[in-house]
């Protein structure tokens, strides 16, 4: 049963205050320089998926315009932001060019059922258009409605278009003193370098592994074990822990896993069957998911000697002794070179089987 928005409210809340608190480095400076009305007009947040970084946004949105310097949960601008329908708090992702207008709305309330959700048009391609950010510079040439600043976040903010930074450029030179602008991205190299020039970055750490299982407890009502186990599999990423909850996604890592044993063990024929099975079964960003999984694993074994006791004993259930003496005899750092190409020629739309059989071929070392 959906939760009402009462309820979310105080779950997007309770989960921004356990993201300060393991991200204490970064919100003492965030709170000192609006204590001190020294925060920047411009800011990036980055760092690794999961890491906090959206949820941080949006507390940093209802501390911005809370009538209490502490930021209340009772403040009822607060509860506005973190309910995500504050007219003053603007957010921004990205959405399928044919359709902005109607999209968009389609995703904030997607993220009001479960701030974690994705996936909400399938294997459409997204980006932040042109019009998305002319419809910001206007809104922002009006004072705030009922807050004392307006905030704009940019979710995925690699996605907006060229054309979309070069507008966006023009607030952050002269940015509305009225207004405060936050870039969230975990591929700040994909923004244009005169974006990067005018926003003062602040770089999130992965989040430790208490803190995943904590969020797994609290949100989830999962067993202590069952939330250890899964916080250890996130490697620092509640999204994922979260994310490996769901069935689906479930499948998509165990396809990873599957894939990069046959790699692993060299097995050509069987690489090329699943790369057209999976080509079929998947939505274009849900590959980019099983790709991502992919690195994640390989970076798994090439670290498997460093792992803690728990984290080595469940890449070994996973592997097995054979295929970990298999991935330690390669070039791990080139295989992830080739994965990341992958993922940014999928970013192009070109064929996802015929450049998934390519790489995984590649990967093998074999070809027919």
């Amino acid at each position: 049963m959906p939760k009402s928005n009462r309820s979310l409210a105080i779950d997007i809340l309770a989960a921004s205050q356990m993201i300060e608190e393991a991200q204490n480095r970064v919100f003492s400076l965030i709170g000192r320089m609006i204590s001190s009305g020294t925060l920047p007009p411009s800011l990036l947040f980055t760092g690794p998926e999961g890491s906090g970084k959206e949820l941080a946004a949006v507390g940093l949105a209802a501390k911005v315009n809370c009538i209490d310097p502490g930021g209340s949960a009772d403040c009822s601008a607060c509860a506005k932001v973190r309910r995500l329908e504050h007219p003053d708090v603007h957010l921004i992702y990205p959405v399928p060019y044919s359709d902005p207008d109607k999209s968009m709305p389609i995703v904030i309330e997607s993220r009001r059922e479960n701030f974690f959700n994705c996936g909400e048009f399938g294997n459409k391609a997204r980006s932040i258009g042109i019009g998305s950010i002319r419809r910001i510079i206007e809104t922002l040439s009006k004072q705030p409605y009922e807050g004392k600043r307006a905030v704009v976040i940019l979710f995925e903010a690699h996605l907006a278009t060229v054309e979309a930074q070069n507008a966006f450029l023009k607030l952050l030179e002269e940015p509305p003193p009225s207004a405060v602008l936050v870039l969230v991205t975990g591929f700040s190299d994909r923004l244009l370098p005169t974006i990067l020039s005018r926003c003062q970055a602040i770089r999130f750490d992965p989040l430790p592994a208490g803190m995943v299982a904590g969020f797994l407890e609290r949100f989830n009502s999962l067993e202590r074990k069952e939330a250890r186990r899964l916080a250890l599999l996130a490697g620092g990423n509640v999204r994922r822990g979260m994310r490996l909850l769901d069935a689906r996604f479930c499948e998509i890592r165990d396809d990873a896993v599957s894939l990069l044993g046959l790699v692993l063990d060299g097995k050509v024929k069987e690489l090329v069957g699943e790369s057209e099975a999976i080509a079929g079964r998947y939505t274009r960003d849900e590959v980019g998911e099983l790709i991502e999984e992919t690195t994640i694993l390989l970076r798994d074994l090439m670290r498997v000697e460093d792992l803690s006791g728990e984290e080595r004993k469940l890449i070994e259930k996973v592997f097995g002794a054979k295929r970990i003496s298999a991935a330690a005899g390669r070039d791990i750092a080139a295989d992830l070179r080739k994965i990341g190409r992958l993922g940014r020629a999928l970013r192009r739309n070109v064929d996802i089987e015929l450049t998934l059989s390519q790489l995984l071929l590649d990967l093998a070392g074999k070809w027919y």
